[in-house]
């Protein structure tokens, strides 16, 4: 591996970690906020929120941020792959956790993602549905779901 780009893994590690602290920091803070906003919006100092005949709680609206929150994770794009000019049967992804790679070895194929070893696959196609399984628990993971 050349310096560039374990020193690139670095630069990308660190962002990544300064947004999952920012992200941690807030993400609860922001789903009572907006329950308090709307609560407050809608009903001023009252127990209940009405709207169209339907009755909401404060419960209610944190659920529904919570929830629209979690929707964001099965919205996520599959990795975008691309062949690696310098290896034979190796392809690579860039995204917003850094980089996935799959490579033949022998007859398996392996999994990495910032030069860390994911693990083994038996097909180019299983390879790449582990590294986006493991991106999305990522994100999952940053956005505390």
């Amino acid at each position: 591996m050349s310096i560039e780009r374990k020193l690139g893994d670095v630069l990308t590690l660190r962002r990544i970690i300064k947004i999952k602290n920012k992200i941690n920091m807030t993400q609860k803070d922001l789903a009572e906020e907006y329950a308090l906003k709307e609560y407050a919006r809608a009903n001023g100092d009252s127990d209940l929120i009405f709207e169209d005949n339907r009755c909401f709680t404060f419960d209610d609206i944190k659920a529904a941020f919570n929830a629209g929150r979690g929707s964001v994770v099965s919205n996520i794009s599959e990795l975008e792959w691309k062949d690696n000019d310098i290896a034979i049967e190796e392809e690579f992804a860039l995204c917003a956790v850094g980089r996935y790679e799959v490579s033949h070895w022998d007859e398996l194929f392996e999994v990495w993602c910032n030069s860390v070893f994911l693990g083994y696959r038996p097909s180019l196609e299983e390879a790449k549905q582990a590294a986006n399984e493991d991106y999305k628990k990522r994100i999952k993971q940053a956005l505390g779901l």
